[in-house]
């Protein structure tokens, strides 16, 4: 059985059908395969969070006090130092939401422009004309439907299942995310024992520890989050630690989930002949929260204008055609993340003491930086912070609060992460001189000692 379409879309997760909707929009005809049922997309975490000023930027319905998707609009949040002392404000408003009742929301909406969904259908693989990408087979129960379309776009999540099967050769890497390339969430749904205590309707965060406490939908509840690398035991081990030190008010279990994110560069390009990679299959996510929705939403906003004009030229949707996306993606937030995610050795490196002290001297965890982080992508250092900042590193070292190691992985990842972020910034107009570039990048993300491979 063979059917045609515009575009055609392996995942139906907020990158997917964010992406979809921006293509019907535009009168292209979009088919959407999903292997899980509608009513089950999303179940893998319940709460999740969206920048209260994102949704007017992407043109999403903003969820509102009633809604099924909605549980409350945080205007700010607290970070503190690893003994809980030292308490930075940050004034970033999002919405706390969940997460399968916002997709059956999005779903509805992306059907109302005519996408058309498949769900409990399977990806078996992609089809091929003259050695490009034409369309995929798919596996709907016992029966097998091959669609022809113009744009074959993975939003499959982290197995990546499309991309990791490319030709070794096509233009994008199909590498699979290795256990050690995830960031490991726990969630545990608390409700608290005291019941005079009102509903926790605010969000604490620990940095070193990357634990949090948030909201939930109970009246009585709260979350308590941890995330790390390496696996789930060793977000355990973490939590573990917080608890030793940290002390919360008595709460009982209500359930615990689990979930992972992608944790390490995105392919150096999205695009292929007639092929686009989104979301967490092309590792789009903040490398210092690993929330990845807006983010992703960038990456999809961009592509459907580029993909669309390219179509309403009349042409076919080749690597160079779509090769724009690359461009404008990687020169601005691509960039940003970049020069993040090689600082992150550095941060890896610095102790509970020394962390506890750049806390109390208000340096890189001032309540300025975190809330710059956050609204931008980027700390604003001046010429001004940077001389506080290493004045107090200094002082740090002859007071034996931050280590002389600490400083040198520090200054290692400045250097590098700026190189990389400039190199980022020069991504090249088209792909002839790709591979030099991307030769390049591969040595300087070895100089930043972040496995990449």
């Amino acid at each position: 059985m063979a059917e045609k379409c515009d575009v055609l879309i392996i995942g139906a997760g907020t990158a997917g059908v964010y992406f979809g909707l921006q293509m019907a929009k535009q009168g292209y005809s979009v088919v959407i395969v999903e292997r899980h049922q509608r009513e089950n997309v999303g179940k893998r975490l319940d709460i999740f969070h969206i920048d209260s000023d994102k949704f007017f930027k992407f043109g999403v319905p903003v969820p509102v006090e009633g809604d099924p998707d909605f549980c409350c609009i945080l205007e700010e949040g607290t970070s503190f130092s690893p003994a809980g002392k030292y308490p930075k404000i940050v004034k970033y408003p999002f919405h706390v939401l969940r997460l399968t009742p916002f997709l059956q929301r999005m779903f509805k909406l992306a059907e109302s422009h005519g996408v058309k969904f498949e769900f409990k259908t399977e990806f078996i693989e992609l089809t091929y004309t003259d050695g490009k990408i034409s369309g995929a087979l798919v596996k709907q129960g016992e029966k097998r439907i091959t669609y022809q379309s113009k744009l074959v776009v993975d939003a499959s999540g982290i197995k990546a299942m499309v991309r990791t099967t490319l030709p070794q050769d096509y233009g994008v890497e199909n590498f699979s995310i290795q256990p050690d390339e995830k960031f490991y969430v726990v969630l545990r749904y608390i409700i608290w024992e005291d019941s005079q205590k009102p509903r926790t309707l605010t969000t604490e965060g620990w940095t070193f520890y990357k634990t949090w406490l948030a909201p939930s939908y109970h009246e009585k509840g709260a979350i308590i989050g941890v995330g790390a690398t390496g696996s789930f035991e060793h977000a355990e081990e973490v939590l573990e630690d917080f608890f030793n030190t940290i002390e919360l008010p008595l709460y009982k279990v209500d359930h615990m989930e689990r979930g992972v994110t992608p944790y390490r560069r995105p392919p150096y390009s999205f695009v292929g002949d007639g092929f686009l990679c989104l979301g967490d299959s092309a590792c789009i996510t903040k490398p210092f929260s690993g929330e990845g929705i807006t983010a992703s939403w960038t990456l999809c906003q961009i592509a459907a204008e580029v993909a669309g004009e390219a179509l309403q030229r009349g042409d076919r949707l080749s690597q160079e055609s779509l090769w724009e996306i690359n461009v404008r993606y990687i020169k601005d937030q691509g960039a940003k993340f970049a020069g993040i995610l090689a600082t992150i050795p550095s941060a890896a490196n610095t102790t509970k003491k020394e962390n506890s002290y750049l806390f109390r001297k208000d340096v890189i965890f001032s309540e300025e930086d975190l809330t710059d982080m956050n609204r931008e992508f980027e700390m604003h250092l001046t010429t001004a912070k940077i001389l506080k900042m290493f004045g107090v590193i200094i002082l740090g070292l002859f007071t034996r609060n931050y280590s002389f190691s600490s400083l040198k992985a520090l200054l290692k990842s400045v250097v590098v992460s700026g190189k990389i972020r400039s190199h980022y910034a020069a991504f090249p107009s088209s792909s002839e001189s790709f591979k030099s570039w991307s030769d390049t990048a591969e040595q300087l993300w070895e100089q930043a000692g972040v496995k990449m491979q």
